[in-house]
């Protein structure tokens, strides 16, 4: 039992850390899109963002992670997606996804 939660809490960790490097990646992507070359920039980023989805899936397949840090990886990276949408601008008050 302590080595399924023990691979579930190192699943979330794992899974939040991906996300915020996706996430990152999005950002920079769409802050940079309406400048001269924003497009091309968006695409590469794009291709980043879909080169870290297939390492990290190949990272479990290879390491023949167990279904609870499987899950964990899941859990965190939703749980960092919800994060920063649901972040609230501090000068305004609002959620930054309205």
């Amino acid at each position: 039992m302590i080595s399924n939660i023990g691979n579930l809490v190192a699943g979330l960790v794992i899974g939040a850390a991906f996300g915020g490097v996706y996430l990152a990646l999005l950002w920079v992507a769409v802050r940079r899109l309406p400048a001269s070359g924003g497009g091309l920039l968006f695409m590469l980023l794009a291709l980043s963002r879909a080169a870290l989805v297939i390492l990290a899936l190949w990272l479990a397949i290879s390491l023949d992670l167990a279904v609870p840090a499987m899950l964990g990886a899941v859990a965190g990276f939703v749980a960092i997606r919800v994060i920063a949408t649901r972040a609230a601008d501090l000068q305004t008050g609002h959620a930054t996804w309205k």
